[in-house]
């Protein structure tokens, strides 16, 4: 596990450091790291910071 500051917000303590998992057999959930609550999985943390990084250089996907 990797300790990092999000800009996020734990919805139990408030706290904004979360544990990532760095290998695939400490599984695939993201925690806070004050109280260990769950906060996401991966995958959708992953998803999720790659649409704000395109908003935030003006990329929008084509259009089908």
């Amino acid at each position: 596990m990797i300790r990092v500051t999000l800009e996020l917000s734990c919805s139990v303590c408030s706290h904004q450091q979360f544990y990532l998992p760095v290998n695939a057999s400490e599984g695939a959930n993201v925690r806070c790291a004050n109280c260990s609550a769950f906060k996401c999985k991966t995958l959708d943390l992953e998803k999720a910071l790659s649409a704000i990084q395109r908003s935030r250089l003006g990329h929008h996907p084509a259009a089908a």
